[in-house]
């Protein structure tokens, strides 16, 4: 049972960056769940539901660390400590983390396969090494999942029991603050070799992720290309739209999640040094928490079709002439 002790305060003002970044992301997954599952035409309906549940991903990420974990990284010492209501068993919701970034990464190579497999059905022959290369590494992918999966459980006594992991610490960057030694407060320990397989085996799942996915990209460009002379120029256009919307918003997440990852774990001197800004530990995990937001923005902007659904929505313009439309004449 946490005590007074354990009790931290943030700033006031990420608090309100905070409120204001939730009340525009929330109104904004409202609207693309809307969009897609009451609004797009029946054509759009299988890879519809692989977006809609990538897009829960990024709900369900910003509701884990905003919400029920609420992680702040108290830096100049790199620790990460939670204030919310399940403080008390922070290190066990940390554990729910891996799955939330894993469901993330496995919508994302699912999409890209799915594309792959809509272009590669009119060159099956041609492209077939490099189609089952791309689902090998997608079978890889997921076998890391599993064991990237079984080893965040195992590495639960690594964060519950740290006392002497935190005196160590506590030698090397000075005087801890009171509340930073309870339960709710807790470091990645990397003298723990559970610790240290977790960590290598996330880097090979993003890895492979990263590698089934580009993989499955490669093939669904080289495949438009060559069969964009049987491709009426408008079915080519709207294949070429799909991926490119799909690549911008694999970056964001790219960007958002891996290099403030990165920043934490593999440049802890990079982050001391900007820790001198105040909310510099804030705006990192409030990128990694928002970027769901951002990349469902993106989506409906980069993508052709879900963008003339929402403007003829707001417009009050009938949606259904786009099912009637040239979409009707490609695979989606």
């Amino acid at each position: 049972m946490l005590n007074e002790t354990c009790d931290f305060e943030q700033p006031f003002g990420f608090t309100i960056i905070h409120f204001v970044c939730t009340g525009l992301s929330i109104p904004s997954y409202i609207l693309a769940f809307s969009i897609l599952i009451f609004k797009s035409p029946a054509h759009f309906k299988k890879y519809r539901n692989y977006l809609v549940a990538h897009i829960f991903s990024g709900l369900l990420l910003e509701i884990h660390m905003g919400h029920i974990w609420k992680v702040t990284v108290v830096l100049p010492i790199p620790i990460m400590c939670s204030n919310s209501f399940t403080a008390e068993y922070a290190p066990i919701v940390f554990q729910f983390l891996p799955s939330c970034l894993v469901y993330t990464g496995v919508s994302i190579v699912l999409l890209f396969v799915y594309r792959m497999e809509v272009m590669v059905v009119h060159r099956a022959e041609q492209f077939y090494y490099r189609r089952k290369l791309a689902h090998f590494s997608k079978f890889g992918f997921y076998i890391s999942v599993i064991i990237l999966l079984v080893l965040s459980v195992l590495i639960y006594s690594d964060l519950k029991y740290q006392n002497d992991y935190k005196l160590k610490m506590e030698q090397r960057f000075g005087a801890f603050q009171p509340y930073m030694w309870c339960d709710n407060c807790f470091f990645f320990n990397f003298d723990s070799i559970r610790f240290k397989s977790f960590y290598v085996f996330g880097a090979i799942t993003a890895s492979l992720g990263s590698f089934a996915a580009g993989l499955a990209f490669h093939v669904t460009i080289r495949t438009l290309k060559s069969v964009r002379s049987s491709l009426s120029p408008t079915t080519a256009a709207i294949q070429k739209n799909f991926i490119i919307s799909l690549v911008v918003m694999a970056i964001i997440h790219g960007i958002c999640i891996l290099l403030p990852l990165l920043g934490l774990l593999w440049a802890i001197s990079i982050v001391i040094t900007l820790s001198k800004f105040p909310y510099f530990p804030y705006l990192l995990v409030l990128v990694i928490q928002e970027h769901g937001a951002l990349s469902t923005i993106t989506m409906f902007l980069t993508n052709d079709l879900l963008r003339k659904i929402l403007f003829r929505m707001f417009s009050k313009k009938p949606v259904e002439s786009l099912n009637q439309s040239e979409v009707n004449r490609s695979s989606i």
